[in-house]
């Protein structure tokens, strides 16, 4: 009779073993990288990103493309490297349009800016990759791993053109993520809560378990 009764808790403990495992939130692995396929350009890996649900999007308010061969400096990240790299895309993004995941509005200013992102491209992983270390080693970022990614944080600080940028911006110092994929390379500041929305965005557009 004992026996019988041991065989039954064993059985109970199995099957609520096996139940635990299926329940949504269990067993499951954190995104160990980022995979960005080669093939995207600089603005899709954006769209990508900006629209993630039906409810939640990303309007820039200004934004642009650039090449190789018709690239200006200044749109570079501080620290970027220009050898191999293929094109870049850039915007930035007032509080009214920028729509968090949950729905809600960053703001309701269009004369706010709560982010700015580069997105750059190269020809090979090892070239994003050095030109990642000399943005990191430039703007001095450090080390971060985010759920599962490893990536650099820090903060920038906003060069001011004839009292343009200043006007757009809360603050002149923004906190700021970098970020290496492959052959891309996504340089990005402003608000803390907006840069925390966009990693996660970026994290469930490109992120990989193994």
């Amino acid at each position: 009779m004992q026996m019988k009764g041991n065989k039954f808790l064993f059985g109970v403990v199995v099957v609520l073993l096996i139940m635990i495992s299926v329940l949504p939130g269990c067993n499951e692995r954190q995104p160990t990288e980022l995979v960005i396929p080669s093939s995207l350009e600089p603005v899709e890996v954006f769209r990508e990103i900006a629209v993630i649900n039906s409810y939640s999007e990303i309007l820039p308010l200004l934004d642009g493309e650039w090449t190789a061969e018709y690239m200006e400096p200044t749109d570079m990240p501080q620290g970027a490297t220009e050898e191999q790299f293929v094109e870049g895309y850039l915007a930035f993004v007032p509080e009214v349009t920028y729509t968090m995941s949950d729905g809600k509005r960053a703001g309701c200013g269009y004369d706010r800016f709560v982010l700015h992102i580069v997105i750059l491209k190269y020809e090979d992983t090892q070239s994003a990759e050095r030109s990642f270390i000399s943005i990191s080693e430039t703007q001095q970022l450090q080390d971060l791993t985010y759920e599962g990614i490893a990536l650099k944080n820090g903060t920038c600080f906003i060069t001011d053109w004839e009292g343009v940028e200043e006007y757009y911006w809360s603050e002149r110092n923004q906190p700021c993520y970098l970020i290496h994929s492959g052959c891309f390379v996504i340089h990005y500041y402003g608000r803390e809560d907006v840069l925390n929305d966009m990693l996660d965005r970026i994290i469930v557009t490109f992120g990989v378990k193994e």
